[in-house]
């Protein structure tokens, strides 16, 4: 599992500011082609902690005004149903997606960027 998380400008963890992406979200993302910045959190260090640098942020940007787009034409294939069951197998411990979920996450995602673009503020990928 991949945490989105931002740390302000004292060094502080904003942790109502964090997004979790599951293996299967990013499974999915990974498939869809042209996705620079999905993709490359992909190939991330899961050990590491990583700071998103300034060119990883705006790769990521253009993805998600891409994704958008294409999500509200339905111009994808069908995101997972339900996602977090990874290794689980039982429905009930996962989280519902679909298109409402995806959309959500987007959001998210969107809002973790306009938050690093302040000065000081960082962006960083932690695997869990």
């Amino acid at each position: 599992m991949l945490s989105l998380e931002i740390k302000d400008a004292n060094g502080r963890w904003l942790e109502e500011a964090a997004t979790v992406l599951d293996m299967e979200l990013l499974e999915y993302l990974d498939a869809l082609p042209h996705l620079t910045g999905m993709h490359a959190l992909r190939r991330l260090d899961p050990p590491a902690d990583t700071p998103l640098d300034a060119a990883f942020r705006a790769a990521l940007q253009a993805d998600i005004e891409t994704l958008a787009r294409r999500v509200r034409a339905r111009d994808l294939p069908e995101p997972p149903a339900w996602v977090g069951l990874e290794g689980l197998g039982d429905i009930r411990l996962g989280e519902q997606l679909g298109w409402p979920g995806l959309v959500d996450v987007l959001n998210r995602l969107s809002r973790l960027l306009a938050l690093a673009r302040e000065p000081g503020v960082e962006l960083w990928a932690l695997w869990d």
